[in-house]
């Protein structure tokens, strides 16, 4: 994964205007949360960069990657900062801004859980989510990404893929700079068809 992000950042950086003092202050919000590097290791040609990543507290594996993945930015790039943010519940609507919450109580109710994803786990329903989801949506999350100002965007969250996808190809063809972005998958058994 590191190889294929390496990869793409190889382009001449451009800079993103706005404030970039270097210094990075830790958000007491828990759906935003701020890193700086703090990593001795000198790699010589590599500039420091800003990753966004995008995950939700939905169980401890996606924001476990994130941080692994974050660390390793960290040696690679030295210098880099990373922030890890929950865009659905920050800009999306209902019922999809209340996933932490549901998550927590359905995982506490197993029949719950069941019923909830059988239903939901359909194609014609991942369909209209995904519709629902891009229409409501892609701006709120494209106004927030071009807010960060990051060099790349890392997606560790099922629900964290699609909307961003359109809204960082919007952003690339608004600025005329290229904004990666890439998805890390933490689901490796079977998955929910969202």
């Amino acid at each position: 994964m590191m190889d294929r992000i390496m990869n793409s950042l190889s382009y001449s950086r451009t800079e993103w205007s706005g404030s970039d003092d270097g210094k990075n202050t830790n958000n007491t919000d828990p759906t935003t949360e701020t890193t700086a590097a703090n990593t001795t290791t000198s790699t010589p040609n590599k500039k420091s960069l800003r990753v966004l990543f995008l995950s939700s507290d939905t169980g401890g594996g996606h924001r476990a990657s994130a941080t692994s993945l974050a660390q390793q930015f960290e040696v690679l790039f030295p210098g880099s900062t990373y922030e890890l943010c929950d865009i659905v519940q920050l800009d999306g609507p209902p019922p999809y801004n209340m996933l932490v919450k549901s998550y927590k109580h359905l995982s506490a109710h197993p029949h719950q859980w069941k019923l909830v994803y059988s239903v939901s786990n359909t194609r014609a329903y991942e369909m209209l989510a995904d519709v629902h989801m891009k229409s409501a949506m892609e701006r709120a999350v494209r106004k927030r990404i071009m807010e960060k100002g990051p060099d790349v965007v890392v997606s560790v969250h099922p629900l964290m893929t699609n909307v961003p996808v359109l809204a960082c190809s919007n952003i690339t063809k608004e600025t005329g700079k290229h904004l990666p972005i890439f998805t890390v998958c933490t689901d490796l058994g079977s998955a929910h068809s969202m």
